[in-house]
């Protein structure tokens, strides 16, 4: 097993200090090297996404990236220089408003760039960046079988994915373009030189570019990010249809995610930078849908 702080201090000198951030599917440091901050991010890919953060570095123009100043296949790492700013959910309301169209024109930008690039399969990629899957309503159903299985103990929400693709399929549109996933408001940040800046990218997947902004409208609706990006994007009504869709989708899977980390009180959970619930978000976008707001079970 490596050890991440010999590496560490095989690259930087063995004066460094090393705090652990966190860890997830990677491992994550923060270095003071004497002059400067930066991060050291050790890519270990066991989790069910392959993290694709260097390879965007690739795809698209880096001015919405952190800058690299090291990096390795073996081990597969990263250093970067530090961000100084404010993630969105650290914002104040002034400061929100203030950057609201920034961001939402960043978002647009930063996903048609890399949603321009087209790939084969659908769904989950896999390391040469093409879709694992054959067929995408396959994919959405599969997925979000398997995000029903989990929610099982909670019957308002294990049914729901199934309904809205009976309900709706005939509007989905298949498409291999890459799109950017987990794109929260902690995941993006609005930097202390005016520059927006996306912290932690890697996750992508092959599918159509809506369900990168119904990602980002999983953790943005009813904020004034929600109101400023439909505006924006001008959809018809069957994309937006399409965008509550995969922001229901996106929520359920993240209530599943934290299911499997041990939480029961799945109607009490909030995004980052939101002041609603996932329940009353999935509500309001049921409703838009013609279909019944949720009502929590008891047991």
């Amino acid at each position: 097993m490596m050890n991440y702080e010999t590496k560490i201090k095989e690259i930087l000198g063995e004066d460094v200090l090393i705090s652990e951030v966190g860890e997830t599917s990677n491992k994550v440091f923060k270095v003071n090297t004497g002059s400067e901050i930066v991060y050291v991010k050790f890519y270990r890919d066991n989790s069910s996404h392959v993290d694709n953060e260097l390879k965007i570095y690739d795809l698209v123009d880096d001015k919405y990236l952190k800058e690299v100043v090291y990096k390795s296949d073996s081990p597969k790492m990263a250093i970067f220089k530090e961000l100084v700013g404010k993630t969105i959910d650290e914002l104040s309301s002034e400061e929100l408003n203030n950057n609201c169209d920034k961001i939402v024109d960043s978002i647009v930008d930063y996903f048609s760039n890399i949603s321009s690039n087209k790939t084969t399969g659908y769904g989950l990629l896999d390391e040469n960046l093409c879709g694992k899957s054959n067929d995408f309503i396959e994919f959405l159903r599969t997925r979000q079988k398997d995000t029903s299985d989990t929610l099982k103990d909670y019957p308002e929400l294990s049914s729901i994915a199934d309904e809205l693709l009976d309900k709706y399929g005939n509007i989905i549109a298949s498409d291999n373009s890459l799109v950017p996933i987990d794109t929260n408001m902690k995941n993006v940040m609005v930097c202390d030189d005016g520059s927006i800046k996306f912290v932690d990218p890697g996750e992508m997947i092959s599918g159509p570019i809506l369900m990168g902004y119904g990602d980002f409208a999983a953790h943005t609706y009813k904020t004034v990010l929600y109101d400023k990006l439909v505006e924006k994007l001008n959809l018809s009504s069957d994309e937006e249809k399409l965008m509550r869709i995969y922001a229901i989708f996106s929520s359920l899977n993240i209530l599943a995610f934290l299911r499997k980390l041990g939480v029961t009180e799945l109607d009490k959970v909030i995004p980052f930078g939101n002041s609603y619930t996932f329940y009353d978000l999935i509500s309001e976008h049921l409703e838009y849908l013609g279909s019944k707001r949720l009502v929590k079970k008891t047991f």
